[in-house]
């Protein structure tokens, strides 16, 4: 198994393609791993998720109070869905953002669904198989567009962190 701290580096790498094909002239797409934590010890209570969550934006030098709940989603491993969906068929496809049904191929949203899969396939080769995954409601930037998702496995928790920026 790869080193768990080393994701937020493996995922970057894995992702230029993916956010090179999800660019446009006026967007620049990002998708990236929050540094990953332990979770030893944060598995249980009520606002586990949010205490995670919170665990997660100090391990990044944030400022910020976890206020809103993380949402869970309805399904360990719903997030990868979220993914794919967004760069085949939301948001972050160009052709999502435009008129222009054109600006991409069918042949290049295969290839962002697969690119997708392969970068899923990556995060779960670091951390293991995600078990709890929910929406995170902060963010410590300014974008356009994003969407924060916590994943948990059973040793480790990160953000995979969805963006579009100008």
């Amino acid at each position: 198994m790869p080193n768990p701290l080393d994701a937020p580096d493996a995922v970057a790498a894995a992702a230029e393609p993916l956010e090179e094909l999800l660019d446009d002239n006026n967007h620049v797409s990002i998708i990236e791993l929050f540094p990953v934590v332990p979770v030893t010890g944060m598995t249980s209570g009520h606002d586990w998720m949010n205490g995670v969550a919170q665990a997660l934006d100090d391990a990044t030098g944030g400022r910020h109070q976890v206020g809103t709940p993380v949402v869970p989603l309805e399904s360990p491993q719903a997030w990868r869905d979220v993914l794919r969906g967004q760069v085949t068929a939301g948001i972050m496809q160009p052709a999502c953002r435009y008129a222009d049904p054109d600006l991409r191929t069918p042949a290049e949203i295969r290839r962002a669904g697969e690119l997708a899969d392969g970068i899923a396939d990556l995060i779960e080769a670091h951390l293991g198989p995600v078990r709890a995954s929910g929406d995170v409601g902060y963010l410590n930037r300014s974008y356009i567009w994003w969407r924060n998702v916590l994943l948990v496995t059973d040793e480790w928790a990160t953000i995979l962190h969805l963006a579009l920026a100008d």
